[in-house]
């Protein structure tokens, strides 16, 4: 039995014996220069706050359509209108004029599925009607642009003002909890604005363009209160009327039948809604305190951040002098870490905005205009993620920095970091991504933190 247990201690003996002189074998005939030696380093960025006034001004999609003010003591003040488009159902034609048609009423519903800011406090939403001109169906607008180019705001424009809350006091709270329950904004026109819409001429349904020649649209605005933010996703404007026929019961007896029904005009896709935004009292907020930056959304603060190309070259090559830096070398990760600081815990706390486009500041105009995503195909830009159990936005920027470092032409760039909408296909494929509109913000680390500095983490290697 003992001579069976020295066999087999023997026999693994010389396996591992084995293996251990096939190990320094290969590295002994390994040349010297073939090796692969790894370098992990990292770079405290610099950055600053700026202030970057416009975005696209498109509302197209749901959610995309703000309307409110909010004011934040640390952030400032953020006011988003509304100028609006109709579309008419095009060759519409009401009942023969037998049937005794009645026009009943000119409502607008303002349709939301979520807000931001308080529940119970008042504010008032104003509405008035374009009187110079109505927006260009192929320009492509910003949150700046100037209201006025489309209407005199005055009481002759003004059609009407509806006091609310964002939660309607006046339901149970079963009632706001049903599945089918919509928070909307509903306004009812005068007598004399439903009649304008019912004597319409029937050429005015002849084609989008010809309506827009008899109601060139709505500027919706908001006259009281710094709260709320509505996160609209319909507005449509409803004529109803009603009309009666004679008929027969089937018993043979005269009968009169009564329909009640609307026209419906929708600000839909085929027609213009832009959102002005305009963000005040943040001037005198940023680049104070050089330890943090802000970081706010739609028209707002952008983090500006410097990664240092020239001190990333001088460093690889001081850790792998004889390899070269287009052919020898390759940068596997470069993680980017903005921590985030003085988190709001509170119940009307600004959510912190998901994901950031980091993006050249040469380039930054061209995207908020067109939403080209060329430049992030072309691995000139980056997505970075915020990651809630870190509480850091993260990205792996190794793509990027692999192309600038070998490009002895580029030397330190400037990049902005622009809170963005993600869209995917069903192979989560980026397919488009736009500035969001929706309220968020966040203060992040610098690169002068002393607690934990904006960095960036590289590891490189050299073949």
């Amino acid at each position: 039995m003992q001579l069976r247990y020295i066999i087999c201690f023997l026999i693994l003996s010389l396996i591992l014996h084995s293996c251990n002189k096939t190990d320094a074998i290969g590295l002994e005939i390994q040349p010297q220069e073939d090796k692969i030696n790894t370098v992990v380093d990292t770079f405290h960025l610099e950055s600053k706050d700026y202030i970057f006034k416009a975005v696209s001004a498109q509302c197209l999609d749901s959610m995309s359509m703000l309307l409110g003010e909010y004011y934040n003591e640390k952030y400032g003040n953020i006011k988003a209108d509304l100028v609006v488009q109709l579309a008419p159902p095009v060759n519409y034609q009401f009942p023969d004029a037998q049937y005794k048609i009645q026009p009943d009423s000119l409502v607008l519903y303002m349709f939301y599925r979520s807000y931001f800011g308080a529940s119970n406090e008042p504010f008032e939403v104003s509405i008035y009607e374009l009187n110079k001109n109505t927006p260009d169906y192929y320009t492509q607008y910003l949150t700046d642009f100037d209201v006025t180019q489309f209407l005199d705001i005055n009481d002759s424009q003004l059609l009407g003002r509806k006091l609310l809350t964002s939660v309607d006091q006046s339901k149970t709270e079963a009632e706001l909890e049903r599945r089918t329950y919509i928070p909307t904004v509903k306004y009812m026109f005068t007598e004399t604005q439903m009649q304008r819409f019912f004597n319409m001429p029937k050429s005015a349904y002849s084609s989008t363009k010809s309506f827009l020649e008899h109601f060139k649209g709505l500027y919706i605005t908001t006259s009281y209160g710094k709260s709320t933010m509505l996160y609209l996703f319909e507005i449509d404007l409803r004529l109803f009327y009603h009309y009666s026929y004679q008929t027969k019961t089937k018993a043979g007896n005269d009968t009169t039948i009564t329909v009640n029904t609307y026209i419906n005009y929708p600000a839909s896709k085929d027609v213009r809604q832009i959102n002005h935004i305009k963000a005040t009292d943040i001037e005198p907020k940023i680049n104070k305190r050089d330890t943090v930056n802000y970081l706010t959304t739609a028209s707002g603060i952008y983090p500006k951040i410097t990664l240092p190309i020239e001190r990333i070259r001088g460093r690889i090559k001081d850790s792998l002098p004889d390899k070269n830096l287009k052919n020898k070398i390759f940068v596997n990760s470069a993680n980017i870490s903005l921590e985030i600081t003085e988190r709001d815990t509170t119940a009307t706390a600004m959510p912190i905005p998901p994901a950031l486009f980091m993006i050249p500041v040469s380039e930054a105009d061209n995207f908020i205009k067109t939403g080209s995503l060329k430049i992030y195909k072309e691995n000139k830009a980056q997505l970075i993620y915020y990651i809630s159990k870190k509480r850091e936005y993260i990205g792996d920027i190794a793509y990027l920095l692999n192309k600038v470092i070998k490009d002895n032409s580029q030397s330190n760039t400037e990049y902005l970091l622009i809170p963005v909408d993600i869209y995917t296909n069903s192979n989560k494929q980026v397919t488009e991504c736009r500035p969001t509109k929706r309220l968020g913000a966040a203060t992040i680390r610098s690169g002068k933190s002393q607690y934990s500095p904006m960095r960036l983490e590289l590891v490189y290697s050299g073949f």
